[in-house]
C-alpha cells in the first residue's frame, strides 16, 4: 500500500505492463484463486472504461475466444480483434439491445463503481442499485452453469444481494483483493455455477 508522497504500486506496475488503470491487478488476484477465465471463452465486461480488464481477458481466452466490453466511455487502448465494444449506459440501454449484441456468454465481469459522494451509505446505494442492473443483465445473458464476478461497496443491502445471487448460483464466494485499496470499501461477489433462468 502507498503512504502519502509514494507512488502506487500497483499503478506503476500497471503503466509498465501496458495496462491504462491499476484495476486489472485485482481482476488478476481473482483469477488465481478463481480460475474463471478460460481459453476459448466467450466473456462480457460491465463498465468496462478505461480497458484494462479487457486487454487482460483478451489476452486470457486467446484467439478462439472472445471479449466483449460496454460502457458510456469509449476504452483508452487498442481493442484486440478477439474484442469488441458497444458504447451505452447499463442503466438504460434496453435489454433486446444487449441481449442481441452479446448472445450468450461464459462470464460476466463487472467493476462498476458509482460516482462516489464520500457519503458511506450513499455510495453503498449507488453501487448496490449498479448491481442490481448488471444481475438482471447476468439473468438474460449467461449460460447455465456461467459464472459472474461483481464488485460491490460494503452496508445493509448487500446481505440481501448475496441472498438473491445464492437462490441463481450454485456457489458464491465474497472476495476482497490485496490490491482493493486499503480504506475501500469495496469486495467482489464471486458466483459460480449459474442454474439458468
Amino acid at each position: 500500500m502507498a503512504h502519502p508522497g509514494q507512488k502506487d504500486p500497483f499503478r506503476v506496475r500497471a503503466k509498465i505492463e501496458g495496462y491504462p488503470a491499476r484495476s486489472v491487478y485485482k481482476l488478476k488476484e481473482i483469477q488465481d484463486k478463481f480460475k474463471l477465465i478460460r481459453p476459448g471463452q466467450r466473456i462480457i465486461d460491465l463498465g468496462c472504461h478505461p480497458g484494462s480488464w479487457l486487454r487482460f481477458c483478451s489476452q486470457t481466452v486467446g484467439p478462439e475466444g472472445q471479449v466483449l466490453g460496454i460502457d458510456l466511455k469509449n476504452p483508452t487502448i487498442p481493442l484486440s480483434p478477439n474484442t469488441f465494444f458497444l458504447q451505452a449506459d447499463l442503466i438504460s440501454v434496453p435489454d433486446e439491445t444487449v441481449k442481441e449484441w452479446a448472445g450468450q456468454v461464459d462470464l460476466v465481469l463487472s467493476d462498476l463503481s458509482p460516482k462516489t459522494s464520500g457519503i458511506k451509505w450513499l455510495d453503498h446505494q449507488r453501487s448496490l442499485d449498479l448491481n442490481l442492473r448488471a444481475l438482471e443483465l447476468v439473468f438474460l445473458i449467461l449460460k447455465k452453469e456461467g459464472a459472474v464476478v461483481l464488485k460491490i461497496f460494503e452496508g445493509e443491502g448487500a446481505k440481501n444481494f448475496l441472498k438473491k445471487m445464492n437462490g441463481r448460483f450454485k456457489q458464491v464466494q465474497v472476495h476482497k483483493p490485496r490490491s482493493s485499496r486499503r480504506e475501500s470499501s469495496e469486495f467482489y461477489l464471486i458466483g459460480q455455477g449459474f442454474k439458468g433462468k
